[in-house]
């Protein structure tokens, strides 16, 4: 496995490239995989040898080989859950689970730093909570600078244990850390030093509104005069689509035209509130009216099918890629007010903002989109506009390289003082 990626060093090499691992959590691809493979498909490629280690096959692996981007699967021990679920809602630990866990940190650790020690990267960037402390364990051995890009909330369960935990790794174990929502920042401590608040990026090249999605439509088997709304998103609870469900049945009958669709499957979790959703679709009788379309790879296309964009999600998304995609498109879009989203935009100036999990004020927000052709022509402009100034992908790779090019300078530097005392050293013994 390891002979055509170590072929690819050897030419980066002779070009005299920095190499850049990415030690991703997942091949199957959410929203974190995708950044990462945005990250790496934009890299300067004069500067950068870009290189992504998946603990499994999937999709993130073959994309990147079909971007001509070197790929690694290194098998890792399988995590155990923390906690065990009593019922719908209640949370108990798993103390074996977590001595299991420890040892799997111990051995992932150990793989891939025997996997670095042969690739001999200028700079890793680890991506999901167990790749932090792994990746940051590796690298530590090793005197590799060490990124974590962290894009989630930190369960606060069992009365903040894991956050504290975690914010304990962060001091310890990597050299810099990014961020992609203030929130996120904040939950991390103080060493403000440490830590960057990088927003995430689309190319508005490719998310644009002159995109055709009629083929789409016509594939979902949606009539041509349909208003779709649309969801982009994993299905788990906390994205929310039981809430736009909920709503868009109280404006169905109302508006026979409008359809709503779904893109996206379970991902990580088990499909278990996907059957929920299909069991609420089938008891709403809006069996016609609502498309489940699974996961997508022509994910412009997606977007250039739908009028609106919902964004249901209730907690913890940051600068989501999702929204950023709809935004770039020049969707008319309606969000609900989480930081994340509040983050990206001056209220009710790119998008309509209505209360976390507030159904009838979706339901109003949706059918005023649905209704008036010149809220959604303002929206529009103004969302489109907002992530060609603002969250361009060509600005977050900017952002992301300079951390990596100061780390890097930074620990030449390191080197640079450690031998020149070393002389001093021999020189005076």
């Amino acid at each position: 496995m390891l002979e055509p990626l170590l072929l690819d060093l050897t030419r980066a090499a002779e070009g005299n490239r920095r190499r850049i691992v990415f030690v991703e959590c997942a091949a199957a691809m959410g929203g974190v995989q995708f950044s990462t493979l945005y990250l790496a498909q934009h890299l300067d490629r004069e500067v950068w040898q870009p290189i992504v280690v998946c603990p499994e096959a999937g999709d993130l692996i073959d994309s990147c080989r079909r971007e001509g981007i070197a790929a690694h699967i290194l098998k890792l021990p399988r995590q155990r859950s923390t906690s065990l679920r009593i019922g719908k809602d209640l949370r108990l630990p798993n103390p074996f689970a977590w001595i299991w866990d420890a040892f799997a940190l111990l051995i992932a650790a150990r793989r891939l730093r025997s996997f670095l020690k042969r690739v001999k990267p200028d700079v890793v960037v680890t991506k999901g909570l167990f790749s932090h402390f792994y990746g940051g364990l590796a690298t530590r051995r090793l005197s590799v600078p060490c990124v974590w890009h962290v894009q989630d909330f930190i369960s606060e369960r069992f009365l903040g244990l894991y956050r504290r935990a975690f914010s304990v790794a962060a001091r310890l174990l990597p050299d810099h850390i990014v961020a992609d929502g203030a929130a996120i920042s904040r939950q991390l401590g103080s060493d403000r030093e440490r830590i960057s608040v990088i927003l995430n990026g689309v190319d508005t090249n490719v998310f644009r509104p002159q995109h055709d999605g009629t083929e789409l439509r016509a594939e979902l088997g949606l009539p041509e005069d349909a208003t779709i709304i649309g969801h982009v998103g994993r299905m788990t609870p906390w994205k929310g689509q039981d809430y736009l469900l909920e709503a868009f049945a109280r404006i169905a009958n109302e508006i026979p035209n409008a359809y709503l669709v779904f893109v996206g499957d379970p991902v990580f979790d088990t499909d278990s509130y996907q059957k929920r959703l299909l069991d609420l679709t089938t008891k709403l009788k809006l069996q016609e009216r609502v498309r489940f379309a699974g996961y997508r790879h022509d994910m412009p296309e997606v977007m250039a099918a739908m009028d609106v964009f919902a964004f249901t999600s209730v907690e913890k998304d940051t600068s989501p890629l999702t929204l950023l995609s709809a935004m770039a498109t020049g969707l008319p879009i309606v969000a609900f007010d989480i930081e994340g989203v509040r983050e990206l935009v001056d209220e009710n100036e790119q998008l309509l903002l209505v209360p976390s999990r507030n159904i009838e004020a979706l339901e109003e927000s949706l059918r005023k989109l649905v209704t008036d052709s010149e809220i959604r022509q303002r929206l529009s402009l103004s969302a489109r506009a907002q992530a060609e100034a603002k969250f361009s992908l060509g600005q977050h790779v900017s952002c992301m390289e300079q951390v990596f090019l100061n780390l890097e300078r930074q620990a030449s530097a390191d080197v640079t003082k450690l031998a020149t005392a070393a002389s001093q050293t021999l020189t005076n013994g």
